[in-house]
């Protein structure tokens, strides 16, 4: 038998598996495939009919799922880039703009440095001036409302990449029918004595001493850079309060084995090979906390952007502030250890939270600022400038001007044989509405059109004695004791403790019998918890309320300690929800204990 059909057998393997490799990986994922950065929105597969099938649909949704989800797609997508990048220094990414030498951009920050940022953002410079001057106004205004009240409000602008490393950029046609509105914002801060740091121009002056990028060629924000921006940050907030916050210690400089946070953009382009770096290493360095014995550690609130996040990974925030918050685009507010515990900033109560802390830092970038504040200027004000009374009364009033049509009833026919659409209005569309147009056009309520603002909202102090109660940690342990007896949350004891004090009404944290009581039942509770594992019947009542309420073991034995206790005192109908004013049935032979 001659050699040429097992060439031939052999070829037709090697060509089959070529052929069936990319159908079984597709289907299998036999060979694990590192993914593609960036946001993909999964196509679903369709569903094939008739219908779908003549209108061309099914065909378009077919191809959408195919094309996301065939074999080798991934590796067959990096190769494909990287020949658009090494021949043509061309990129699909619509977040990233390739520069000269290897440099990446985002687009807005190109945009910003050849004035064309605002025109996405405002209908003209004219109008983009009137919504600064407003929002700076608001911005005032709500610092002199806080400072009466012991909290700094104070602006960081994050150092932007293009007006850093200008010689980077494409070559692009430069807008000069509009302004910078960053150099504005700066301009009218000092002016009306704002306190602000702009981290762009001493980045500036800065970037020649050191041999490394001060933000990185492929990356769209700081890294290690941020810690001498906090230190700077840290010292300014102590001034402005005659302060003095600890203090950071910067080791050595040596070059950094992570380079993840500094090649953010690059990860977008997904490319085989990674893009020379030609402008020195990406530092690192130990960096520590020293408090002095006149060191004060204040609560701090940062509102902004994902540079926030710079400093968050580089800086022991624990170590120099009591505690912090960090509100996301004042969308989503981060706390807790570590920032781990999120909540929409709209489920906030924002007059209280606002006056909780003892400085509060409006954290953003230059080209961010052709939206003026992004809506925190508008909303402060109308928290703290005006009554929530005032507020719901204009948001009423423009609900009541606002109508809709929605094709709600599909019995109505016309003689064409088609649906008629039946005028409707909805309540809650309306209202959702109309708290948008009032958040963005503030200067609706006529107190807040003024060239002078004097208004505030008369609630700012009960807030405030809201905030010294949480800072007395004696009056704080009462409330938890009657939150206890009142089957309370500690939010819903501080709002009643403070009505108590505007109604001249015993307060709660008076009443020592009832705290001592509370931390006695609490005791036996703790021992009631120990003791029901041992009951085989009880547990078995617990596990199956566990499973059916979906809540931890744990907490299911807690809950039902709780519950047989307070059913044991009566306490159940002393809910503060149900009678504030209720007294707590302590029972006569009850021996309290000091």
């Amino acid at each position: 038998m001659s050699k040429k059909p097992k060439y031939d057998i052999l070829l037709f393997i090697i060509l089959m598996t070529l052929l069936f490799m990319p159908l079984l990986q597709g289907r299998f994922q036999l060979i694990p495939l590192k993914p593609l950065n960036g946001v993909t929105f999964e196509a679903e597969q369709p569903e094939f009919n008739l219908a779908s099938y003549l209108s061309g649909d099914y065909a378009k949704q077919e191809e959408a799922f195919v094309g996301q989800h065939f074999g080798f797609r991934e590796p067959v997508i990096r190769l494909y880039n990287q020949y658009l990048w090494d021949f043509y220094k061309k990129t699909y990414a619509h977040d990233v703009v390739a520069g000269k030498k290897g440099w990446l951009y985002t687009p807005e920050s190109v945009s910003d440095y050849y004035g064309k940022e605002m025109r996405r953002w405002q209908p003209s410079p004219e109008a983009a001036r009137q919504q600064y001057d407003r929002e700076i106004r608001y911005m005032n205004r709500v610092r002199d409302i806080l400072k009466e009240n012991d909290v700094e409000l104070l602006a960081f602008i994050a150092p932007e990449k293009s007006f850093l490393y200008p010689e980077y950029l494409p070559e692009e046609d430069r807008d000069t029918t509009t302004f910078n509105a960053c150099a504005y914002f700066l301009h009218r801060f000092e002016e009306c004595g704002f306190p602000c740091i702009d981290m762009t121009g001493w980045f500036e002056q800065m970037k020649d001493t050191v041999n490394y990028p001060l933000i990185p060629q492929t990356g769209a924000h700081w890294v290690f850079p941020a810690v001498y921006a906090a230190d700077s940050l840290f010292r300014y907030m102590g001034d402005l309060k005659g302060i003095e916050l600890p203090k950071l210690k910067i080791g050595k400089l040596h070059e950094s084995d992570n380079h993840g946070a500094d090649n953010d953009l690059e990860q977008l382009l997904n490319l085989s090979l990674p893009i020379r770096k030609r402008h020195g290493y990406s530092p690192t360095a130990e960096v520590t906390v020293e408090s002095g014995t006149n060191s004060v550690k204040p609560k701090v609130l940062f509102v902004g952007n994902s540079f926030m996040w710079g400093i968050t990974k580089q800086v022991p925030m624990r170590e120099v502030f009591d505690d912090m918050e960090f509100w996301y685009y004042f969308s989503t507010a981060y706390s807790g250890e570590d920032l781990s515990e999120t909540q929409p900033v709209v489920d906030l109560n924002l007059l209280e939270k606002l006056l909780d802390f003892d400085y509060i830092v409006w954290f953003t970038t230059g080209n961010q600022l052709n939206k003026g504040t992004n809506g925190f200027a508008n909303s402060v004000m109308l928290t703290l400038g005006v009554d929530d009374s005032i507020r719901q009364a204009y948001i009423d009033q423009i609900a009541d001007t606002l109508t809709y049509s929605y094709c709600t009833d599909t019995s109505h026919v016309s003689a064409t044989g088609r649906t008629q659409c039946v005028p409707t209005t909805t309540d809650s569309v309306r209202r959702k509405d109309a708290i948008a147009i009032l958040h963005n056009h503030p200067e609706l309520i006529p107190e807040l059109n003024a060239e002078t603002l004097t208004t505030q909202n008369s609630n700012i102090p009960y807030a405030k004695v809201i905030k010294d109660i949480r800072k007395d940690s004696t009056w704080m342990a009462a409330l938890e004791a009657q939150a206890f007896l009142r089957s309370a949350t500690m939010n819903q004891m501080l709002h009643a403790e403070v009505d108590r004090i505007k109604a001249s009404k015993p307060l709660y944290k008076d009443q020592s019998d009832e705290i001592r009581y509370s931390l006695q039942v609490q005791e036996e509770v703790r021992q009631r918890i120990g003791r029901i594992p041992n009951h085989e019947k009880l547990m078995e009542s617990i596990r199956e309320k566990a499973i059916k309420q979906n809540k931890p073991l744990d907490k299911a034995i807690e809950d039902d300690a709780i519950w047989i206790t307070r059913e044991k005192y009566g306490l159940d109908h002393c809910r503060l929800t149900d009678d504030p004013d209720a007294v707590i049935p302590i029972p006569s032979d009850y021996q309290l204990k000091n």
